[in-house]
């Protein structure tokens, strides 16, 4: 009889770790402070090449995709995607959400899917001077 002992104190065991990894990645999960936001511009610029073998060696060029996103009181420039991968899917000049999260922003894509990027620039909107 002692064997169906051990094997419920395994699975109860198991059962205990599996609730506590599930616990703990909830608890690690950040809330992120959403803002309005608007897709105000997408750049793109070349940067160089990038040599991939096929069949010989062949220098394939480089682009980097910007994403320039406004909240009501900054602009921040997002980016680089160097991949179809890495570039948003985003509709220039509609609205979306925006969290920022030290050097790195998250944005809500089209499909609503938090999307991480690297913040390259932070620009303060100048505040509409009120008349005299």
């Amino acid at each position: 009889m002692p064997i169906p002992l051990v094997a419920a104190l395994v699975r109860a065991r198991s059962a205990a770790l599996i609730l506590a990894v599930l616990c703990s990645s909830a608890a690690l999960a950040k809330d992120h402070q959403w803002k309005d936001a608007k897709v105000i511009d997408i750049t793109s610029e070349k940067g160089g090449a990038v040599v991939v073998p096929i069949a010989a060696l062949v220098g394939v060029p480089k682009t980097k995709t910007f994403y320039w996103i406004q909240t009501e009181d900054t602009i921040y420039v997002l980016g680089p995607a160097f991949t179809k991968r890495q570039r948003l899917n985003v509709t220039l000049y509609e609205p979306t959400k925006v969290a920022i999260d030290g050097n790195n922003a998250h944005i809500l894509d089209d499909y609503g899917k938090d999307r991480k990027m690297p913040v390259v620039e932070k620009i303060t909107r100048p505040k509409p001077r009120e008349p005299q």
